[in-house]
């Protein structure tokens, strides 16, 4: 791996620079990266600069003072007592030249037996929490802030526990106390009483609310940032609380110089990323703190950026640069990384060959069964990012075949893997495919859900893409009940609309092939007068595109279009045509108003040729071994079962070359298509 990435000069000199309008690639930058540093579970990422306190304590002003940059811990804590939520310190230094493919070593995923462990040990800090209370039940609020900031904690960790003290007794003794010394309290033992009831008991936040105001510029920026979090849960954004929310926001806006850590910078992300402005200053000071990010913490910055739909591409790469330097990553990051790609249509080739290298380094390790069963929500998703992404990597197709081959009862994995398949044109050998598809059938999918209904649809047309049709699941997707329920469904949204077209061209594709392909198929079919037109609603007109343009210029030189082509046309079996002729024995075009019927259908004799023109453009090829994709294969078969001629061209070819050289092009491909 580490060969093949140090023949990557796109990646050996990224450098950034990031303005508050625009963010770019400059040539002086470098990440570096510490080897010797082993990442830390996510929770215990933080700790406390006390270098940095003492120098606060002593040099700051008295205002700065109150802004105390430690945390409302308690200095008597044992030694040993597992400590959360502290924050670190970034110095900004002059970025050094490090050996930029430097693999960082990972830390493995936790096993079930150590999750089961964290879960028994979490649940005992609990309890030593609980039994805090009972001691310090009666006695002031400085006895009851500590056990409060540990549940605060636990609640960061696991809050499925930490959520127990909802019903413990405790609970409303507890709280009334430290809400009535609320006055008495320190800015730190406020911030803890702010989370522990915003948490555990919000109805009762309107007793603290006033304090918020007068405390607001004693809380630090994380502070801050925590309490907007929980403000703005739909539970508590109240009208009444408006007021406090903007007061508190804005104070955020104007201290993000102070962000020192990524926690903190998670925290402003998540609150401002509607703002753009303001996340061009985040981005800033991502740069800042980049020498100091781990891959799991790159991994997240993608994840944001795709849930924020933030497609900011100098990031992206940022991301994707460092993530390479990685070592090896995990299922759970590459699974976000692939979803997050398809999200932001990120396409950065090296990329993902990295992170389907890391993916087959996995799957090699002879996944047990079990493993399968843990990881399979993980691998759902995978499975539908390569198809999406058009990912065709036939080494580790191959892996993955041989995998669900020996674990056919993992019906949703190959069902997944079927459907990317033949998206991606990639022919599983007919004797696997036969095994990987002999568990299942109609019962495997639940027909109730629409989602799963569009699933059966493409599945079974990947079936038919790959020549292992499935009679009974062919006769279910062209029942009437089927298609009408899934055609006819009321239309909400633009999202709606888009799938309603693709499962429109996916039916009539099957329809066509159980027609031209299954001579002894008996099953339902489409009925005989159904017509596109009837759902026209679902196609915007035909506008000429920039490549049909090129075309249309390069058509126009030799013939009229008008009379001997028709272009941009959208057969009534679903495939779309960029240009469609009808050529006589010589290559010459003849007009076509003597071959049109009323449905569209050319009737020719047996000199002449009908011709199909489809353009293909990198959308039409699979990533990695630029091949064309399932789609265009399944089409172009179609094509030349129905009696036409496909002449593919390349888009970008034809773009580069002189108006001279395209109709040479053309010309020649059409004699080629006539001799043969």
């Amino acid at each position: 791996m580490l060969s093949r990435i140090n023949q990557l000069p796109k990646f050996t000199n990224i450098i950034r620079q990031i303005s508050t309008t625009n963010l770019i690639l400059t040539k002086q930058y470098q990440v570096k990266s510490d080897t010797n540093v082993q990442p830390l579970n996510k929770k215990e990422r933080k700790f406390t600069d006390p270098k940095r306190n003492n120098n606060n304590n002593n040099n700051n002003s008295q205002n700065n003072q109150n802004r105390k940059f430690n945390k409302n811990y308690d200095q008597n804590k044992p030694i040993g007592q597992k400590v959360e939520n502290l924050v670190f310190t970034v110095e900004k230094q002059t970025p050094k030249l490090k050996n930029l493919f430097e693999k960082i070593p990972e830390k493995t995923a936790p096993t079930t037996t150590e999750t089961r462990a964290k879960t028994q040990e979490l649940r005992d800090v609990y309890n030593n929490i609980i039994e805090s209370f009972k001691k310090n039940q009666n006695l002031s609020h400085q006895n009851l802030i500590s056990p409060c900031q540990r549940l605060n904690d636990l609640y960061d960790q696991d809050a499925s526990i930490a959520e127990s003290f909802h019903s413990d007794p405790l609970k409303p003794s507890i709280i009334n106390i430290l809400i009535k010394e609320v006055d008495k309290m320190s800015p730190d033992a406020f911030f803890t009483l702010s989370q522990f009831i915003l948490r555990f008991d919000s109805a009762k936040f309107d007793k603290i609310q006033p304090q918020l105001s007068s405390f607001l510029s004693k809380l630090n920026i994380e502070q801050i940032l925590k309490t907007l979090i929980l403000l703005r849960t739909p539970q508590l954004y109240k009208m009444e609380l408006l007021d406090t929310v903007r007061n508190y926001t804005n104070s955020a806006r104007d201290r993000l110089e102070e962000v020192e850590n990524y926690s903190q910078l998670k925290l402003a992300m998540k609150i401002f990323n509607q703002e753009p402005l303001t996340s061009k200053k985040l981005d800033k000071k991502l740069l800042n703190l980049a020498d100091k990010l781990k891959s799991y913490d790159w991994v997240d910055i993608l994840n944001n950026k795709s849930i924020y739909r933030q497609r900011d591409m100098a990031i992206l790469e940022l991301c994707s640069y460092n993530l390479i330097k990685t070592k090896q990553l995990d299922l759970d990051s590459i699974q976000k990384c692939l979803l997050s790609c398809g999200v932001l249509n990120f396409h950065n080739e090296q990329f993902y060959k990295y992170l389907l290298e890391c993916l087959s380094d996995e799957l090699k390790k002879n996944p047990t069964k079990e493993w399968l069963v843990k990881n399979e929500k993980n691998l759902l998703s995978i499975l539908a990012s390569i198809g999406m992404l058009q990912l065709r990597d036939e080494k580790l197709l191959g892996i993955i075949t041989e995998i669900l081959e020996k674990n056919s009862d993992f019906s949703k994995l190959t069902i997944n893997f079927i459907t990317s398949c033949g998206g991606l044109n990639y022919k599983i050998p007919k004797d696997k495919l036969k095994n990987l598809t002999s568990k299942i059938n109609v019962s495997n999918f639940d027909l109730n859900d629409r989602k799963v209904k569009v699933n059966l649809l493409n599945y079974v047309w990947s079936l038919c893409s790959l020549d292992i049709p499935d009679v009974n699941l062919i006769n279910e997707v062209l029942s009437e009940k089927y298609w009408m329920d899934l055609l006819n469904q009321e239309e909400n949204g633009l999202s709606l609309k888009k799938a309603k077209k693709a499962a429109l061209l996916k039916l009539l594709n099957v329809n066509l092939y159980s027609i031209l392909f299954m001579d002894d198929y008996k099953g339902a079919n489409l009925p005989e007068n159904f017509n596109i037109s009837i759902y026209k609603d679902l196609f915007v007109e035909n506008k000429p595109s920039y490549q049909n343009e090129t075309l249309l210029s390069t058509l126009s030189s030799f013939r009229s279009v008008d009379k001997y082509f028709k272009l941009n046309l959208l057969t009534p079996f679903g495939i779309n045509v960029d240009a469609l002729m009808v050529v006589d024995k010589n290559g010459i075009p003849c007009q076509l108003a003597k071959f049109m019927n009323e449905n569209l259908e050319l009737d020719t004799s047996e000199n002449e040729y009908k011709i199909a023109i489809k353009l293909i453009t990198q959308r039409e090829q699979t990533l990695l071994s630029r091949k064309l994709n399932g789609v265009i294969k399944f089409q172009i078969r179609l094509l030349k079962e129905l009696g036409y001629r496909p002449l593919i061209i390349n888009q970008e070819e034809l773009k580069a070359a002189t108006l001279v050289n395209r109709v040479n092009l053309i010309q020649n491909k059409l004699k080629d298509l006539v001799k043969n």
